[in-house]
């Protein structure tokens, strides 16, 4: 009777634990689902940070390392040299020793003429001077070697340190990472997760059509004022003929696009390039920057004007070559491939607009075969 009621107790204990962990496994959802986008913008401006900061200390780690290894070399060069050097003051010691059984009269007096005593004299004094220096330069080494191996250890401590740090910071980005997989395996294998990030994108393509917007009634108001000339003109005749932003495989395409799994639909108002992270990213053409930063749902994104209400827009990169104001010219690298607001991991998100309006990139570059 009494282990009937004990594995009942346990039976009850072990489905309370199953209780609790569907709880906060359907809160996790519900938190994922209220800000899906927002979530993965936090990690990618986390992680680019860190790994910013990785870089950082990964280089001073490098510089203090090749400042330790050149001050013990050091150290032991002048180890060898003050060992010669004792070596040297030794002996000069032992002559003195001997030389202090001679009384010094008796060896100025045993010159044979006042010029002998006068040369005697002298070098006598010169050896007395020159030992009284090799007394002091090992002195000034014993004191200089010691101040070497004081700020050898410090620097050791500081070395250590820099390793410290470096792994831990390494631990963190690798923690950010795993929660952005988590994440996106939830965007992919959770419909109301996948659905509440399309909304939310949905979201943020508006808020980037506002930004294009602002962005092209600032151009229009400056043109009041100053003309900009972009260093060529003709964007608008280069329909088919402009080059690949980056080598690399369609992943989706502009207009309506179809996830079967769920049976759901986004509309994209570009296209997305598949390249490792890193990939060079190219201007298709001569422009001007206009937007250079962080948009959420989009990563890291470069705006290029280029002239005739053309602007082309690079999204998802790793890192930003280019500042606002800074001109480009066809081909010229402008950032690098990453995967920042990515839902399908490294990739190259690619827009051409006119006067706010996207157009189908594809109809603009040039098969990548025929360049």
């Amino acid at each position: 009777m009494q282990r009937g009621v004990t594995q009942s107790k346990k039976e009850l204990g072990g489905l309370k634990k199953k209780i609790q962990e569907e709880k906060q496994r359907i809160k996790d959802i519900h938190h994922k689902e209220s800000s899906v986008i927002s979530q993965l913008n936090d990690l990618d401006r986390n992680l680019s940070e860190r790994e910013k900061q990785l870089k950082a200390l990964s280089k001073k780690l490098g510089v203090v390392s090749r400042k330790v290894q050149k001050a013990n070399e050091d150290l032991g060069f002048l180890t060898q040299t003050i060992s010669s050097h004792e070596t040297l003051l030794a002996g000069r010691m032992v002559a003195l020793y001997k030389f202090g059984d001679v009384e010094m009269p008796q060896v100025l007096f045993s010159s044979h003429s006042y010029e002998d005593l006068l040369s005697n004299r002298r070098y006598l004094a010169l050896i007395l001077d020159q030992d009284r220096q090799l007394i002091e330069d090992w002195r000034q080494r014993q004191t200089f070697i010691g101040n070497y191996r004081e700020q050898l250890k410090e620097d050791g401590r500081e070395l250590q340190k820099l390793r410290r740090e470096t792994e831990q910071k390494r631990a963190e980005i690798q923690k950010d990472r795993s929660q952005k997989a988590r994440l996106l395996e939830a965007i992919r294998d959770e419909k109301r997760i996948h659905l509440a990030a399309i909304q939310e994108l949905e979201a943020a393509s508006t808020q980037l059509q506002a930004l294009i917007d602002r962005l092209e009634k600032d151009i229009r108001a400056k043109a009041k004022e100053e003309v900009f000339t972009p260093v060529a003109k003709g964007f608008g005749a280069s329909r088919g003929k402009l080059a690949f932003p980056v080598e690399g495989r369609i992943l989706s395409t502009f207009g309506k696009n179809e996830n079967r799994k769920f049976n759901t639909f986004t509309v994209q108002k570009g296209v997305e390039i598949g390249a490792p992270i890193g990939a060079e990213v190219r201007a298709v053409y001569n422009g001007r920057v206009l937007y250079a930063d962080w948009f959420k749902g989009y990563g890291k994104i470069l705006i290029i004007d280029h002239g005739e209400g053309y602007y082309t827009l690079s999204g998802h990169a790793s890192a930003l070559l280019k500042a606002v104001g800074e001109e480009v010219r066809r081909g010229e690298v402008v950032a690098l491939v990453g995967d920042t607001g990515s839902l399908k991991g490294p990739c190259l998100y690619f827009e051409i607009r006119q006067r706010g309006k996207p157009l189908d990139p594809l109809e603009w570059l040039a098969r990548q075969k025929d360049r």
